[in-house]
């Protein structure tokens, strides 16, 4: 049985057809760039953007070859609403979009409940906040909406007509329960959000409908072809790269990085590190993140190396550029919270610094201490992990940063741990595949589905380079200092002050 994998990413979709022994038969791409006001801090993208690369994408994998199942995952935070035909009402406010700021300082009063109850703390980027936002600002078509959706429950009801989330999805909404795994009436009462409101929840990794007559036409693939919901992108890169418990940590730097650790049950210990339903059922993440990574390189392509710049950036060119500069790129510091500090403290008002600027700076140190500034958020987001997750001895990669040889070479030294990429970088389609493949009864489990998608591809290994040590442990101290002059309402934990 061939198994389709959709991996709808923030500005692009892919389809990776795997055959039944996990070979990658063919791959698909469409660009979605977003519709964005930066002068509000609004990202939107318009519903017919999904519909139109899940027409082409699946017309042209099913013209060349037979489609047995399809395996869903994208990204975990963007609604719409919809009418009882299942058709949108509105754009996608996007999982980045920081309109709902104001809302959310509205529930500070609420953090620990909320935090107990759903594994994280109100924050701008999860669904309930947004549809808030939508209730208050528009209240004629939210009372007139039948449903609230995000783009995978999007995608899965326009091939299946079925209303269903999955729970790894639920658990990035503040309104699901993390341990019952139910919606909570308690949560639905403080942010004022109807259950009714809400798509049914399923589990992870598990058939969620069947392609019906009228996609089936319009595509090409058999009516009836089961259609999976595998999870939530980042817990299937977590899946794709091997992180099925806590020994390895994931790190998929991409528009932002999202680090995952895994555990057998829902640590609640530290309001910053995220707890979500992982890809596994039974399994939980722990999880961090750093909003901008790859969208913060291509603003410093854009605005400094034009001539690198176009449709298809020379990301090998600026590379090459950064490798003329030493670690320490010169005594030049970046905070890169171009669009806020993520989960470590959820701040949208935090905005990036270049410190250290001199006479004799050069272009290729703002690339180097860019890509420093990066791994240094990663790092540090790592020290803030459970502790069984932070005796993690490895680091597996994924992502487009992961392409460059200098930025993992500066993360594995930054983390102090080992650091592998595989070829196939794709590790969400790879773990789709892995989900999939374990529902529709391929393999018996994750570990042996993912042993025959990984055939010939250990990977890359790079080992920390001990000579570098001090000078990343003073970075990530001099960065974070950077950050809480900025904002001297803040106060370091000793994890920051010990560096």
């Amino acid at each position: 049985m061939n198994i389709l994998t959709l991996d709808i990413g923030t500005t692009s979709m892919r389809g990776m057809l795997f055959g039944p022994g996990g070979q990658v038969l063919g791959m698909e791409s469409v660009k979605t760039p977003l519709l964005i006001d930066k002068s509000e801090g609004r990202m939107e993208q318009r519903p017919e953007v999904y519909e139109e690369g899940l027409l082409a994408i699946c017309r042209s994998i099913a013209s060349r070859d037979r489609v047995g199942a399809i395996s869903v995952t994208a990204f975990r935070s963007a609604p719409t609403l919809v009418d009882r035909d299942g058709r949108a009402l509105r754009n996608f406010i996007m999982w980045q979009d920081t309109r709902n700021s104001d809302i959310c300082q509205r529930f500070r009063h609420a953090d620990a409940l909320v935090y107990n109850t759903c594994g994280a703390s109100v924050n701008t980027v999860f669904t309930v906040t947004k549809l808030i936002w939508m209730k208050e600002n528009e209240p004629e078509l939210y009372d007139r909406a039948y449903k609230a959706m995000i783009v995978p429950d999007y995608v899965i009801h326009r091939m299946t007509g079925e209303f269903a989330t999955d729970r790894t999805y639920g658990s990035r909404t503040l309104l699901m329960d993390i341990r019952t795994l139910s919606w909570s009436r308690e949560m639905c009462d403080l942010f004022g959000i109807g259950e009714e409101k809400l798509c049914e929840l399923r589990d992870q990794g598990a058939v969620v409908g069947r392609v019906n007559r009228a996609f089936s036409e319009m595509t090409g693939i058999a009516e009836g072809t089961p259609v999976v919901s595998a999870g939530g992108d980042q817990q299937l890169g977590a899946l794709g790269l091997g992180v099925m418990d806590g020994r390895t940590i994931e790190v998929n730097s991409g528009t932002g990085s999202f680090v995952i650790s895994l555990t057998d049950r829902p640590y609640l210990e530290n309001p910053s590190v995220i707890c979500n339903v992982a890809a596994i059922q039974g399994m939980y993440t722990q999880e961090m993140n750093v909003i901008a990574s790859a969208s913060a390189l291509d603003w410093l392509i854009r605005e400094y190396f034009p001539e690198y710049w176009g449709e298809h950036p020379d990301y090998p060119a600026v590379d090459s550029i950064a490798e003329k500069t030493p670690p320490g790129a010169n005594g030049l510091l970046v905070v890169p919270h171009f669009q806020g500090c993520g989960s470590r403290d959820w701040n949208p008002e935090a905005r990036a610094h270049f410190a250290g600027f001199s006479l004799g700076t050069r272009r290729s140190d703002m690339v180097r201490a860019l890509y420093e500034g990066i791994a240094a958020e990663i790092a540090k987001s790592i020290d803030m992990l459970p502790e069984t997750c932070r005796e993690a001895t490895s680091i597996a990669v994924a992502g487009g940063l992961s392409r460059s040889q200098i930025y993992n070479r500066i993360l594995c030294d930054m983390t102090g741990r080992t650091l592998v990429r595989h070829r196939n970088a794709q590790a969400t389609a790879v773990g789709a595949f892995v989900s999939a493949a374990v529902a529709l009864g391929l393999y018996p489990d994750c570990r042996s589905a993912l042993e025959a998608a990984r055939a010939g591809d250990e990977g890359e290994v790079l080992r920390p380079d001990p000579a570098n040590a001090r000078l990343y442990r003073d970075i990530k101290l001099r960065t974070e200092r950077l950050y809480r002059a900025a904002h001297p309402d803040l106060k370091m934990t000793k994890t920051e002050t010990e560096g």
